[in-house]
């Protein structure tokens, strides 16, 4: 993908981003289970000064899940949209797979907290993978 365009569930918010993803990671942590729902999260990494919010950024809610990581929702359908981290990740937003549009087209690189994997779930073999969480997982 040359860019990355995407949107929220209801289409309150759509997004664009002008050039190809940093990175795509997938994290087993289980912070990233609970704010999800599901059995992990598949994130598409991004310089947030170039994120561009087409439509619908005054429907985007913050919400602080730690005293570092935010996490931006819809407010109309609840949609997550991205994530940031200011400590650890500063100058990056990390877009939720699911709002990228062909995001069938994106698999990870790299896996995080993989001693969290639910041992089900299998990642290809081509990704990276990492017990913990490296100190930038990004190019």
């Amino acid at each position: 993908m040359q860019a990355i365009d995407g949107r929220c569930s209801c289409g309150s918010i759509q997004y664009h981003y002008p050039a190809p993803a940093l990175q795509v990671v997938a994290c087993h942590c289980g912070l990233c289970r609970r704010m999800t729902g599901a059995a992990l999260s598949v994130y598409v990494v991004v310089k947030a000064r170039a994120l561009n919010f087409t439509r619908g950024q005054d429907r985007l809610k913050p919400y602080a899940v730690t005293n570092d990581t935010t996490r931006h929702f819809c407010a109309d359908c609840g949609t997550p949209i991205f994530n940031q981290n200011a400590q650890k990740y500063a100058g990056l937003a990390m877009l939720y797979l699911g709002t990228v549009t062909g995001h069938e087209q994106l698999s990870p690189a790299m896996a995080l907290y993989c001693e969290s994997r639910l041992p089900w779930l299998q990642l290809p073999e081509s990704c990276q993978q990492f017990q913990q969480a490296p100190e930038r997982p990004a190019k």
